[in-house]
Parts: C-alpha cells; structure tokens; sequence
C-alpha cells in the first residue's frame, strides 16, 4: 500500500463529521464546567443566587457527573484533533477556511462555559478594578482593595505585582467598568477579547508559517487546534493567544522588511506581557543577512531598540502607566511556585536559611535573581550566535531558558515552547507525536489541580477520581481506539520525502 492509499484510508472521516464531534465535546465540557468550572461568589453575581447551577455543585452526583462529563469531554476533542491530522497533511488536502470552521465549531460551546483549568479570569478583573480605583497593580497586589477574595482571585496574587503588561490591565480596567463590577458579564467580555485573541493567533500563525516555508494549515492545527490551547485560551480564558499572536505577526513583519510594523506588533505583545521582550534582538537578526558582521547587527539592535522604546513609550503614557511592568516583571519570585525547579530551589534554600536564623526572603529573592541572570546570559548567547539561519528557533531557545529558569511555570506556558519550536521549523512525527502525548498529560494535570470542588465534598477525594478516570480514558483512546492508532502508526512528518522514497521503490 502506497502512502498515499493510506493517506486517503485515514482520511475516512468526514470534515462535517469531525467538526460536529468537537463541537459535542466542547458541550460535554461546558455542561462540565457548570459543576466543576470556578464560580463567581461575588453578591453581584447573579449565577450565584441561581438555583440551576448551585444544584450542579452541591450535589456529589452532580459533581461526579460533572468530572465525568469533562473527562470524556477532553478525552473525545483530543482525538477529534488527533484523527484530523491526515487533513492538514498537505496544505492542499484542507483549506484555510475549512480547518477554521474546524476550530470554531470545537471552541464555540467554550464560549458559554464557567472558567476551566484556571481562574485567572478573577485576577484579571480585580486588578482592572484596582486600576479603576486608582490604585497601581504594578505597586500592590489584589489584596489592597476590600472583597477581593469573594470576586473568586488566586491568592497567589493577593500580595504579588501583576505580570502583564499596561495595555491589557487598562482593558481590564475598562472591562471592569463596562461590567459594573458582575463577574458574567466581565468574564463574556474578557472571553471574547480571548477569542480574538485566538483568531489573531490563526491568522499570525499561517502568515509566518509561509515565511518560515511551513504548511500553514499544519501549523495552524498543532498551534491552534491543540485541545490544550483551545481549553487554555476561551474556557480558561487566558490572554496569552494575544501575546502569541503579537510576537508572530512582529516575526512576520520582520521577514517582510518592515521594521516600524514588527517593533509596534511587538510592543503590544509586551504590553501584553512583558516576558516576550526578549523577542527584540531575533527580530533584529531576522531584518539582518545571513552573516552579518557584529557592527551591524549592533546598529540593527539599536534601531529596533529605539523604536520599540518609542512604541512603549507611547502605550505608557496613553494607559498612564508608564514603565512601572518593568520591576514587577523580575518580582515573580513573590509568587513563586514550589513545583518550579527554580521555585523549589529557591524555596528549600530560604526555608533553610529561616532555620538557622537567617532571612529567608533575602535568599529566596537572592536565588531566584541569580537564575534569572543565567537565563538572561543564554538569550544574550544566543543573540550572538554565529548561525542566525532560523532567529525564530533562536526565539524559542530563549523563550524555553527564561520560562523553565522562572520561579514560576504555569501549565499553559509550556504552549508558548510549543508554538514556537512547531512554527520555527518543520518537526519530525516522533516530535508531533510527542507533543500530543505531553499535551494530553498537562490536560489532565491542569484538570485535576483545577477542579473547583466546594468544601463540603472532599477535595481529594474528587481529584483521585477525576485522575484516575481521565488517565484511563487517555489510555484507552491511544492504545485500543482504532482510528486514533492507525493515525499515531501513520507514515507521517515530511511527506514530500516518504513520497519520494515511495516512487522510487
């Protein structure tokens, strides 16, 4: 059997087919999300006076039910996206327009979930409504205002600065204010500017997937469609598709010659969150030769430099939030993360350092600066490398040492790697495979730590099952569901090369 015949064999089903069983998923998830999803407890809340949705929670078979519900969910949109493969094999073998439908129809119904695998969300809108009473986020955490713990925040951000950057806290500020305080409404909003976001990310993804002479319907389904992203982005509502999509259209316009255009798209995604700076000196090298001399890659930073310092300069004084990003962007260690390597170390040395007398946030802050000064170093290594052929490779190299070097390292960042190495080049299958296996085991980690369970079950007792379960429905699908077997044993990666050695045999 030729590659072809068994190209066509896994294509057997329908794009109207696969498009409806990722929109039943994302049902399942949603009705899920009723149950298991974080609730606003805030008294404005309306939904939290209701009747419908308190029976979800309170109920163990009703949460149980849920857990189920969200397990299957997951389970059957991962291999909803595993099973489309085939299509995106070849850019001619789907369209752009109809591998977007794809990706609507399997996200549309998380437009209408409660916020799952996260409730960032909550933080978002208390540090809009910290700016909107005047107050910086970038000098104080949630905590400072009254209420903040009902309106459904992580108190991991009761005392930290906030990490993103001025233009999305005055949008949440405006959307705070547009909401009247009611986290639904302020949720759909946020929700849609996710989406957008999303879409952004669609759009960025094919564009530069060109420039990089990737399939961009390939990319676009490893980037976009990965059930990871699309459960981060709209039901967890996230703003990281925004910041993705900036850094791709800057990298874009990079390769186009358009130096203005890339360091406004970057200054955005930096506005966004600030982390992404560190894209400035591969975009740099992306409007440079092959081998530029060292002088000229200086006058090329610097041209970059300023005009990327112009673009935040005025999104600073637009948002009257000038540079303040900045030092809260090295303050993480405050919110630290134990299960970070860098927090973990950080953490054992400081409570160490308590016992014996000494100050322990001294040496908590001490180790975490040192490790951030080591990620620093390898993005200034890898700025002057002597092979600048890929700088987008560069990028991802970079973006990986600061996000694993951080002391802190949310779920959805290892996203930000993946989209990255998946544009920066074409990976082989055993790589793709891999990132369907890592993203399916992040699904149910993130699953699990995040089910919102209220106090009268038993929390652990909820979690273990939603593990065990959805570990065992993952199994069960990679190992003993056909479909999904003859697409994971498939001949894929670089095509045009197994076709080649086919007709020559």
């Amino acid at each position: 059997m030729t590659v072809l015949e068994i190209r066509r064999k896994l294509q057997g089903e329908s794009l109207r087919s696969l498009g409806w069983q990722g929109f039943a998923a994302s049902v399942m998830i949603t009705v899920a999300s009723w149950g298991i999803g974080w609730f606003p407890r805030n008294q404005l809340s309306p939904i939290a006076r209701s009747g419908f949705f308190i029976e979800f929670r309170t109920e163990s078979s009703g949460v149980i039910t849920c857990i189920v519900l969200m397990a299957l969910g997951m389970v059957w949109l991962t291999r909803t996206w595993v099973v489309t493969r085939p299509r995106v094999q070849k850019s001619t073998d789907i369209t752009s327009g109809q591998l977007g439908k794809l990706i609507t129809m399997w996200s549309a119904p998380l437009m209408l979930s409660f916020p799952i695998l996260s409730r960032d969300v909550y933080s978002y809108l208390a540090q809009g409504r910290m700016l909107h009473a005047d107050k910086s986020p970038y000098a104080e955490g949630i905590s400072a205002l009254p209420g903040w713990f009902d309106g459904g925040s992580d108190g991991l951000w009761a005392q930290s600065p906030s990490p993103y950057g001025p233009f999305f806290l005055v949008l949440a500020r405006i959307i705070f204010f547009a909401s009247n305080g009611i986290p639904e409404i302020g949720v759909g909003l946020l929700r849609i500017v996710a989406a957008l976001g999303v879409l952004g990310c669609y759009h960025f993804t094919a564009k530069l997937a060109k420039k990089m002479g990737q399939n961009p319907n390939w990319a676009n389904w490893a980037i976009v469609g990965n059930p990871l992203f699309l459960l981060t982005m709209i039901g967890g509502v996230h703003n990281d598709a925004l910041m993705i999509a900036g850094v791709f259209s800057a990298l874009a316009y990079a390769y186009d010659r358009r130096p203005v255009a890339s360091t406004m798209a970057l200054a955005m995604a930096v506005s966004v969150k600030p982390i992404v700076l560190l894209a400035l000196p591969f975009i740099g090298l992306i409007l440079l030769n092959k081998n530029p001399s060292k002088r000229a890659r200086w006058m090329v930073w610097a041209k970059v430099s300023v005009l990327s310092l112009i673009w935040l300069t005025i999104i600073g004084a637009v948002t009257n939030l000038w540079f303040g990003w900045i030092p809260a962007m090295f303050s993480a260690g405050d919110a630290a993360f134990p299960y970070a390597p860098v927090g973990l170390v950080g953490w054992s040395l400081s409570k160490l350092a308590g016992l014996l007398g000494g100050n322990a946030l001294l040496v908590n802050s001490i180790v975490v600066q040192l490790f951030q000064l080591f990620a620093l170093a390898i993005v200034a290594r890898l700025a002057l490398a002597k092979n600048i052929s890929n700088p987008v490779r560069l990028t991802a190299w970079s973006l990986s040492a600061v996000v694993l070097l951080a002391p802190i390292i949310q779920p959805w960042y290892i996203l930000w790697l993946m989209a990255f190495f998946a544009i920066s080049h074409r990976v082989s299958w055993t790589s793709e495979k891999l990132m369907i296996y890592a993203s399916s085991l992040i699904l149910v980690a993130v699953f699990v730590d995040q089910l919102s369970i209220e106090q009268w079950h038993t929390a652990w007792t909820m979690k273990t099952f939603a593990g065990v379960l959805t570990v065992l429905l993952f199994v069960g699908l990679f190992r003993f569901d056909s479909t999904t077997r003859r697409v994971l044993d498939g001949p894929f990666g670089p095509l045009d090369s197994a076709e080649h050695r086919n007709k020559k045999s």
